[in-house]
């Protein structure tokens, strides 16, 4: 009597559903929710670590150029590690266990993201390892999590795909795409959702949000594969058992066994082998120039949506959209002004303060940070401190680190105050002495009225502290000023609000939607593509495999040239492009990647030699790795702030110049693989 608790390779193939093995659609779903999990943070990634600890959902306060770097970095490594999940899983592990080994590292990782939150909420300055080495190892041993559990995973998942068919199956290509599809469906939620969650809500909410994602994905898996998928993904001995205790394995699936162990038995690569690992690897290294331009995406492209693109929508199209905030840049105005009457008061409260210990304050410090020559009085503070006698430093460090934190406050909210003005149309605050004089006296207003409200709540605890030593009675004290702060900065909020009429509103939706246009445009595509190519194959006219991948280059190119446009247009309008920019550049990626993508796991997976399937496959990905570190590297160093690239439309064009390179990068790559692809296709031996 059978106890058969696997389904045997053969009735995997068999079970079919819409032409295509069951099984497909059970890795179809698992890969949806895994990249669910990766989208989710990637949207995320990078506005995360840019965002300062005083924004409203903040952040790690970097640079845009050392956020660029992480990026590349942890982008390279999440393609290069495949190379070793790939190894391993051929070697000892076999791809079932890699992927569920993958899953649990890629959700752990994402939980270290979340969790990264308690340990920064408490930070005073730019997250580091020396400011807050508690937050800084937590996000870091997060993201390494990930990029393990996606070596594990990713290789494996598709080389699974490649084993529901016979290596001459017609429906292959067409596998690959439908595979492709439940990637960027997957892709197309997790901006949305997570996103949205991380944008509009707390960062750290959106990475949870990615990690309940990637155990959905595993439950999915888990729960379909005994039927759907047999014993695909494990090594032979263990799969010969799980099919069956005590009956036969069928014999048309022994004698597939009999072919691979004959093939893992040959000690040498044949010619027609040797070729086509040629043709992976050159046409992997070409893949280096797409997919360096492509990741922008993460980088320079999501940083360019959120300060550069207007975001701003009528209410009549957003108002009753989830994720929408009224008229946000006007509001965030109003409260960068705020928060900059609040610093004139302490930077000149501490001004007086210094000049009475020092008798002569200079007038020329004054003078500097009241006309907003802030280089200049920042100067001055240096000369200041210089010039004091040695002995005196210790008795006025206090001062002068009070002047210092004051100056950089009021600059920075100065600053603040007029990029959220630039955006919904404002000019710019140009201060004279008046304007600071009048900013003072309305801190020093707000200043008295929160002091009123100290002393009324301390009032009411009277008989409380009557008993009270005086150190219990200050930290009361500083408890209630902290909590009249707060009340006064969420009534200036919930007034501001308030004020808009909703009928008139402009609603700003999150910056992490524009990620969702490629995957959009992938569903939306893929089947068109599928069609084409079928049409054309039907005709003996379909390209090769390697005119296809030039084909893509090409588009990518086009796709930047509008990114082109785009910046000139940003720089013409203060910082508003339009919308259309960005859609039109993720429309021609997505032609360019659907040309290159799918086609090539397909061609990784028909021409690899069985025994080598898995490492090959990671080494399709290591072209992802080295591009993946470029596109950081590229956006750091030649499309972040003063670093910004000029030699075509100059300093006064933007991210033009920066936005052209990426545009030459994949024609060039594209015209050299035309040239070569006859070579190519003949190295292929697809007749063979």
């Amino acid at each position: 009597m059978s106890n058969k608790r696997y389904a045997s390779l053969a009735e995997v193939r068999k079970k079919e559903f819409l032409g295509h093995p069951v099984g497909l659609w059970a890795l179809f779903t698992t890969e949806m929710w895994e990249r669910f999990c990766y989208y989710g943070m990637r949207a995320l990634l990078v506005l995360y670590l840019i965002s300062t600890l005083t924004d409203s959902n903040p952040g790690f306060g970097w640079s845009e150029e050392h956020a660029n770097k992480l990026y590349g970095w942890f982008t390279g490594l999440v393609y290069l590690f495949p190379l070793l999940g790939g190894f391993l899983a051929d070697k000892f592990l076999g791809q079932h266990r890699s992927v569920l080994l993958g899953g649990l590292l890629m959700a752990a990782g994402e939980f270290c993201l979340f969790y990264t939150e308690f340990f920064r909420q408490h930070a005073i300055s730019t997250i580091t390892f020396e400011s807050a080495p508690a937050a800084f190892c937590c996000f870091m041993f997060g993201l390494f999590l990930i990029t393990l559990g996606n070596g594990f995973f990713k290789p494996c998942i598709s080389v699974m795909v490649g084993e529901l068919y016979e290596k001459n199956d017609p429906r292959r290509d067409s596998a690959f795409n439908i595979f492709y599809m439940g990637i960027n469906v997957g892709a197309l939620l997790a901006p949305f959702i997570a996103g949205s969650i991380g944008e509009k809500i707390s960062w750290h909410w959106g990475f949870l949000t990615a990690c309940v994602g990637m155990l959905l994905g595993l439950s999915s898996y888990t729960l379909l594969r005994p039927k759907f998928l047999g014993t695909i993904g494990m090594k032979h001995q263990e799969a010969e058992r799980l099919e069956s205790d005590d009956v036969q394995v069928g014999k048309d699936q022994e004698q597939e066994k009999k072919v691979t162990k004959n093939l893992a038995d040959k000690p040498k690569l044949t010619k027609v082998e040797i070729d086509r690992i040629a043709v992976i690897l050159t046409l992997t290294f070409f893949c280096i120039a797409f997919w360096s331009v492509f990741e922008q995406a993460g980088t320079s492209l999501n940083i360019f949506a959120k300060k550069e693109t207007n975001r701003q929508v009528p209410s009549v199209v957003g108002q009753n959209v989830p994720g929408f905030l009224p008229n946000q840049d006007e509001l965030d105005a109003k409260i960068a002004m705020n928060e900059l009457r609040t610093n004139l008061y302490e930077l000149v409260n501490s001004l007086e303060a210094f000049e009475d210990d020092v008798e002569t304050l200079p007038a020329t410090l004054k003078n500097s940070i009241f006309s907003r020559q802030f280089d200049e009085a920042e100067a001055k503070v240096d000369e200041l401190e210089a010039s004091l006698p040695e002995e005196e430093h210790k008795m006025f460090d206090n001062n002068l680190a009070k002047v210092r934190s004051c100056f950089e406050a009021a600059s920075f909210s100065l600053n603040k105050a007029n990029e959220a003005r630039k955006k919904v149309g404002l000019d710019a605050l140009e201060l004279e002495v008046d304007d600071f004089d009048d900013a003072y006296q309305k801190g020093l207003e707000s200043h008295n009225l929160l002091l009123a409200k100290v002393e009324e709540l301390l009032k009411e605890k009277e008989e409380e502290l009557k008993d009270a030593d005086e150190e219990t009675v200050l930290a009361i004290r500083e408890g209630l000023e902290k909590d009249a702060i707060k009340a006064k900065q969420n009534g200036f909020l919930a007034a501001e609000k308030d004020a808009i009429d909703p009928k008139t509103a402009i609603y700003t939706f999150p910056t992490t939607w524009y990620q969702s246009v490629n995957p959009l445009a992938v569903v939306i595509f893929a089947p068109l593509f599928n069609l084409i190519w079928g049409f054309l194959r039907r005709r003996n006219l379909e390209p090769s495999t390697p005119v296809k991948f030039g084909i893509g280059l090409v588009m990518l190119s086009v796709a930047f040239m509008f990114m082109v446009g785009g910046a000139l247009h940003s720089v013409k309008t203060n910082g508003n492009a339009g919308a259309y920019w960005l859609l039109f550049t993720y429309l021609f990626c997505t032609w360019g990647e659907l040309c290159l993508s799918p086609v090539g796991l397909s061609m990784v997976s028909r021409l690899a030699p069985e025994r080598f399937a898995s490492l090959l496959m990671g080494i399709w990905f290591l072209s992802s790795a080295v591009a993946g570190y470029l596109s950081g590297y590229l956006a750091a160093v030649l499309g972040s702030g003063s670093n910004t690239v000029s030699f075509c439309f100059g300093k006064q064009g933007g991210l033009a110049d920066f936005f052209l390179i990426l545009a030459l990068a994949p024609m060039i790559a594209g015209v050299v693989v035309f040239m070569i692809s006859p070579l190519l296709r003949k190295m292929m031996h697809e007749n063979e």
